[in-house]
């Protein structure tokens, strides 16, 4: 009990929507996947004439307008998690994310257009038109999913904010341009030292955005991100070959236990689409996705690597830098970094920006922060060295999960690389 309330530990809920993130993600990646299976059975069927090819095509069109819908009712309730359980989600719609999802919401209608006429033309009109409607609805899912990820993309080089990021942490790069308000993004730095609150606490009330006001001055600057398309294009041939995947393993199964030989030739037609997303994706697409967290993040690409020390690879120096030569930047390397910052302090940078405290204890008053002139003149006080070294331990505390998770994932993606040329010179 507080004040006469109860305090209830609402934490379990960020776990649940993490959970619900992931199982909208399948249908997501099926939404993906499948059309590119499809149009390849329409295209077989449109030279052979083979009856099969439709069959399959018009079942597999049902089991996408299922998951279509699935997939609308379970993004629903992820968004309506990131809203309730996810600190700072209204300041992202209020600013960066604001441009970007209003698009995806014109792309997702006519994701929704299209896919109807799709299925009730199917079979009615010629075939090379039913394969333009469906790549046109195609085009509208993956639309769908750079926006998205361009937000994405945003929180892990948070373009538009210029030289903020490198004055606390020097290891990191400028985020292009300034088009963000440097004080109001300064100002919430010091509240958050000030309070003993993390930053994610202050944002959440629905009310600072408006209080705040106006962060950022370009609401495009997400889409624009240059780390945003080599992201989304990452993310969205991922999600195409897990949705083939699927597809292609429906087919063995049911070949395996009914015999089908339409099943067969579905699953040859699959194979060769999935083996055309793994030359792609783990490939050139993962080596430039690789060169722009290095550029973009340089820590994460530290935890990824398990760099406690700064090291020497040749072959991991090569793919990530194009230079086997040079080491492998590690944690010991960001600590002499946050050093180098000295005797300065946050006051000395908010000084710069022309903030007074008076204006941080205004801020704190209007966002509901309960911190008074001593607590403020404190973070006030606090060596941007220190800011830097304590976020940095924060960061290699999850250095073992990050690392372990990284390299789960490349081995999965070298069996399933393996595993798609196999599949396919088995069926020549």
């Amino acid at each position: 009990m507080s004040g006469g309330e109860t305090i209830i530990d609402a934490s379990w809920l960020l776990g649940l929507s993490a959970l619900g993130i992931y199982i909208h993600a399948v249908f997501l990646s099926i939404t993906l996947g499948f059309p590119l299976v499809i149009i390849g059975l329409l295209l077989k069927y449109s030279k052979s004439g083979d009856e099969d090819y439709f069959k399959t095509a018009k079942i597999m069109t049902a089991v996408l307008a299922i998951n279509f819908a699935l997939g609308a009712v379970t993004g629903t309730l992820v968004e309506f998690g990131l809203v309730q359980a996810w600190p700072g989600t209204i300041l992202a719609i209020a600013s960066f994310a604001f441009a970007p999802l209003a698009l995806e919401l014109l792309a997702f209608a006519n994701e929704i257009a299209t896919l109807v006429l799709f299925i009730v033309t199917l079979g009615r009109i010629r075939t090379s038109y039913s394969i333009a409607i469906l790549a046109v609805y195609w085009i509208f899912a993956a639309l769908s999913g750079v926006l998205i990820m361009s937000v994405n993309s945003w929180l892990v080089a948070p373009w538009g904010t210029g030289p903020i990021a490198k004055a606390i942490y020097p290891f990191m790069p400028e985020f292009g341009g300034l088009a963000a308000d440097a004080q109001k993004l300064v100002i919430l730095k010091i509240l958050a030292i000030a309070s003993g609150m993390p930053i994610q606490a202050i944002i959440q009330n629905p009310e600072v955005a408006g209080k705040v006001g106006v962060i950022l001055t370009d609401p495009y600057v997400a889409i624009f991100n240059p780390f945003a398309a080599i992201s989304a294009l990452h993310a969205l041939f991922a999600a195409f070959s897990v949705g083939v995947s699927i597809a292609l393993l429906a087919f063995s199964l049911r070949y395996y236990t009914g015999g089908e030989k339409r099943n067969l030739k579905a699953a040859k037609v699959a194979s060769l689409v999935i083996l055309v997303l793994f030359l792609i994706q783990p490939t050139i697409l993962g080596h430039f996705m690789g060169e722009g967290v290095v550029e973009m993040n340089p820590t994460k690409f530290a935890m990824m690597e398990n760099a406690k020390e700064t090291f020497y690879n040749p072959m991991i120096a090569l793919v990530a830098y194009g230079d086997p030569s040079r080491p492998i930047v590690g944690f010991d390397e960001f600590e002499r970094q946050c050093n180098s910052l000295g005797d300065a302090e946050l006051g000395d940078l908010a000084g710069q920006l022309g903030i007074t405290m008076d204006a941080a204890i205004a801020t704190a008053k209007q966002v509901g922060v309960k911190v008074g002139p001593e607590e403020i003149q404190n973070a006030w006080n606090t060596e941007l060295r220190q800011i830097c070294l304590a976020d940095l331990k924060k960061a290699e505390s999850r250095i073992a999960v990050v690392h372990a998770a990284y390299y789960t994932k490349i081995a999965f993606g070298v069996i399933g690389f393996v595993s798609a040329i196999a599949l396919f010179a088995h069926f020549r």
